[in-house]
């Protein structure tokens, strides 16, 4: 994939433990990971889940694959265009899977 079409500035993140001063174990989200991203938006949808009206929308995110970028797994995040992510699916693709890309969600609950 060539070098222009990674546009967007991306940080994953990882949930990480500390304490709240109070002696109550928190799982803050720290950043693990910033890199240029090529990043495509889908249209948002409605639905209701749990008895509330929800908005999710959905992205496409690839990233060029890498020793740290091979550690990504779902229960991580990324943060990105202002707005935090959920990351569904990872899968490596390309001619020699070079390139891993994320199915993405916002706007719904982890």
């Amino acid at each position: 994939m060539a070098a222009g079409k990674f546009a967007d500035r991306v940080t994953f993140q990882r949930q990480g433990v500390g304490d709240d001063g109070y002696g109550n174990v928190t799982t803050p989200w720290v950043n693990y990971l910033t890199v240029w991203a090529d990043m495509l938006e889908g249209l948002g949808r409605e639905k209701v889940a749990a008895g509330r009206v929800e908005s999710p929308k959905t992205a496409t995110i690839r990233i060029r694959q890498s020793t740290e970028a091979a550690t990504l797994t779902e229960a991580d995040r990324v943060q990105a265009r202002g707005v935090a992510w959920n990351i569904r699916s990872i899968v490596a693709v390309g001619r020699n899977n070079d390139v891993l890309e994320m199915l993405c969600e916002a706007g719904v609950a982890t």
